[in-house]
């Protein structure tokens, strides 16, 4: 095993040389309940490692520890949810803050979080006793603990049923057929070869050129006609490791063919020491740090838009134009539907519950169709902050007391599903 993984990096504070933020504080929504929800990967994590408590500003207490297997094995009942679990390795990395250390993490969103290993799900498949754990203490990943080693965790469930996954499938990536492919997962456009090489149209030819860590910040390209390619950060760079692999490289060749099974430059500084830089190592995905005049290739990236997984949150209200009614007289329902996640919510549809063979409609907006037993209104995409607002015309041929349900729904995995649904109540007298 190679001895920069057996290595746990305590580096003091020394670098006059800053980051860019990695998960800065507003990539997080506060779910006030002891969880954030993490707005770039859908993920929701607890703030507190397990064995602390959430106090509703801080944490408190002493962390807990586990061997690996029952650190895989935990679940728990928290803020409403049992489906809380331990993260793999490509999700834990994801909350590594590359501008601190000792803890490389944002202490605002998670505070007092020990500089220690933390455990992943992930086991590393070249030594069955180790397993990946990231260090937040200097925010290096590796495998250099073993099985038994007693390491804190913090759990994480999938708010959208995202959970980010230890394969790179060739389906994850859109191919633009100029070189490049989009990662759907991330919105990142990466180029396929590595710089030096040539894409061919199939295929990756000739050889990477390797770079100090200061040059390789200078490389530009004007590939696919964009001129807004850059060296990717070390987080940016992680997300396309296959961390299931069993071979060299830890990529997916049939996107990234010819990759050399080396460590590549990230454009991230190491702020623990101003001689160092982050790099990722494709031929096992460890992320580490070297020093910046080692020469290593470089593969280049551009954001299409946004990184951030747009978090759907559907509301619907509805009101009634009186609350009482006569026989044959008309009463108008108003329904909304409103998206108050940070996504579009797609094939969004805002329906209308009516009791049947008692309803007679009056007026029925254009665009909403009767399936027999309710009016559907729908649009195939519902922005972030934006509103669906459409009202309904009946009468009713029995007395009595009814509810009218207004209901949102759409495809995409609405965060919060209980508040989609909103009724009213109508008394209908002779």
């Amino acid at each position: 095993m190679k001895t920069k993984l057996l290595l746990l990096f305590l580096l003091l504070f020394t670098s006059t040389a800053f980051a860019t933020p990695t998960t800065p504080t507003s990539d997080f929504i506060d779910n006030n309940d002891g969880t954030v929800t993490h707005k770039t990967t859908g993920l929701t994590w607890m703030r507190c490692v397990l064995g602390q408590t959430w106090t509703g500003s801080t944490c408190t207490g002493t962390a807990q520890t586990y061997s690996y297997a029952k650190a895989k094995a935990l679940t728990a009942s928290f803020a409403g949810y049992s489906d809380w679990r331990l993260p793999n390795i490509a999700e834990l990395q994801t909350i590594v803050e590359r501008e601190n250390i000792s803890p490389a993490i944002n202490t605002s969103v998670f505070p007092s979080t020990p500089t220690k290993p933390f455990w992943s799900s992930s086991p590393y498949v070249g030594y069955p006793d180790y397993a990946w754990n990231v260090v937040f203490n200097s925010g290096n990943v590796g495998y250099g603990y073993g099985r038994s080693s007693s390491l804190p965790v913090r759990l994480v469930r999938a708010s959208q049923s995202l959970g980010i996954g230890l394969s790179t499938p060739t389906t994850d990536f859109t191919d633009n057929n100029d070189g490049s492919v989009t990662h759907k997962r991330t919105g990142l456009v990466w180029q396929r070869c590595s710089v030096g090489q040539t894409w061919t149209g199939s295929t990756c030819s000739g050889g990477a050129n390797n770079y100090t860590y200061n040059a390789a910040q200078q490389v530009t390209s004007s590939l696919a006609g964009y001129s807004d390619w850059r060296v990717p950060t070390a987080n940016e760079l992680a997300s396309i490791v296959s961390y299931d692999k069993k071979t060299t490289p830890v990529i997916n060749i049939a996107v990234f063919p010819n990759t050399p099974p080396n460590a590549f430059w990230s454009s991230s500084p190491d702020v623990g020491s101003a001689n160092l830089a982050w790099d990722v190592y494709f031929d096992d995905g460890y992320v580490g740090n070297s020093n910046r005049s080692v020469s290593l290739p470089v593969r280049l990236v551009r954001a299409s838009q946004s990184l951030v997984i747009g978090l759907v949150d559907l509301a619907a209200t509805i009101t009634a134009s009186t609350n009482s009614v006569k026989l044959k007289q008309n009463i108008t329902y108003t329904a909304t539907m409103t998206n108050n996640g940070t996504g579009a919510a797609t094939n969004a549809t805002l329906i209308f519950y009516f009791p049947p063979r008692w309803t007679t409609y009056v007026t029925v907006p254009s665009g909403c169709l009767s399936n027999g037993k309710s009016y559907r209104c729908n649009v195939p995409s519902l922005a972030a902050g934006e509103s669906l607002t459409k009202a309904i015309t009946v009468n009713y041929a029995q007395r009595g007391a009814l509810n009218v349900v207004g209901l949102a729904i759409t495809d995409s995995d609405d965060t919060e599903p209980g508040n989609n649904k909103a009724q009213v109540m109508t008394t209908i007298t002779p």
